[in-house]
């Protein structure tokens, strides 16, 4: 499963110069006429989602409560924080596996710390330094020395798991102090700040993907990394800071990991692992069709929600959701690599 396009660019004399700023417009692409048949392609998933909603509204009594909404966006905030800053990576067409597994250590190391009477601040700073550690690991193997990224995240994950085993001794670590608790769980309009937090980066990511250079630079190289580094852009640093970036953000997961659930489980990383991806790929089947998006992925993360409670309610097991996801994954990178095909060398490949 690669993401990266990486075939090199046909040899032109047009081709700018480093020095040569960067002036194209990659966003043209979609400044096309309308076309039914595009509309279609990038709204059908919301449209879905609309349609199973309504679905279930009519079939389950339990859908025609508020709570019951509540409850499903809340429950997915931290899937939806990891896959938002999953697509941080995807769309320079690389993978990150260790957000979720960084998520866990960092949750064991702040609530460590805390347990040993270490000032609040000092865990924190100590929980996000590892973040920042993390990623400058993977930026080192990946951008600086060339390991395949999902390769090298897979072994992140991987020592991370075993830290994490580690730090707690191979125990759950209860006894989260109030105010991590309250930084997660408190709410604004009956709404849990966790949720809202996903909501804010959403709105951030959406800002920087569509509205700054950075944003289009991410894209360019997602797609034509080689063609990228012909054009001037900053490929290598573009890659380590976000890298850098995805780590500090699976870190600042962790803290709400562990207020939102008032204890670290050294063994919940592998259950964090499939489910942002298989929301990020899906989400690159919609709105912004090829490429990954942050709302695009909000909206694929809901559809898979509401699917998998529907299925609950029809006497579905716990192990409905694992599959769902799974399948979910299988279909959505599937149609992410059509939709990139279409395209001739669209991203989300």
């Amino acid at each position: 499963m690669s993401t990266s396009t990486s075939t090199p660019p046909a040899t032109s004399t047009s081709a700018p110069s480093p020095q040569t700023p960067l002036t194209h417009d990659f966003t043209s692409a979609t400044k096309s006429r309308f076309s039914a048949a595009a509309f279609t392609e990038r709204w059908a998933l919301v449209g879905g989602l609309i349609v199973l909603v309504i679905a279930c509204i009519i079939i389950f009594p339990q859908f025609r409560t508020a709570s019951l909404f509540t409850t499903m966006i809340n429950a997915q905030s931290l899937v939806l924080l990891l896959g938002l800053t999953a697509t941080v990576i995807l769309r320079l067409g690389d993978f990150d596996l260790s957000i979720a597994q960084t998520m866990v250590a960092t949750g064991a190391i702040v609530a460590q710390l805390c347990k040993l009477g270490v000032p609040i601040p000092v865990a924190i700073a100590s929980g996000l330094a590892l973040g920042v550690v993390v990623g400058l690991v993977n930026a080192l193997l990946v951008v600086r020395v060339g390991v395949d990224s999902f390769i090298a995240t897979l072994g992140s994950f991987t020592a991370l798991a075993g830290l994490s085993y580690l730090i707690t001794n191979s125990r759950i670590i209860s006894g989260i102090p109030d105010g991590f608790i309250n930084f997660a769980r408190s709410q604004i309009l009956g709404i849990p700040m966790i949720t809202w937090y996903a909501w804010i980066l959403v709105i951030v990511l959406w800002y920087v993907y569509q509205r700054t250079p950075l944003g289009r630079y991410s894209l360019f190289i997602g797609g034509n990394r080689n063609a990228a580094r012909l054009s001037g852009i900053p490929v290598n640093r573009i890659r380590a800071g976000a890298y850098v970036l995805s780590g500090l953000l699976a870190s600042f997961i962790g803290i709400c990991f562990i207020g939102y659930f008032g204890a670290v489980d050294p063994s919940v990383g592998g259950q964090y692992m499939l489910q942002p991806f298989a929301a990020a790929f899906l989400g690159a089947t919609t709105i912004a069709v090829g490429r990954f998006n942050a709302f695009g992925t909000v909206a694929a993360l809901y559809l898979l929600t509401v699917g998998i409670t529907a299925l609950q309610l029809l006497g579905g097991q716990t192990w409905v959701s694992n599959v769902f996801y799974g399948v979910a994954l299988m279909v959505a990178v599937t149609a992410a690599k059509l939709a990139g095909n279409r395209r001739g060398g669209g991203q989300a490949k």
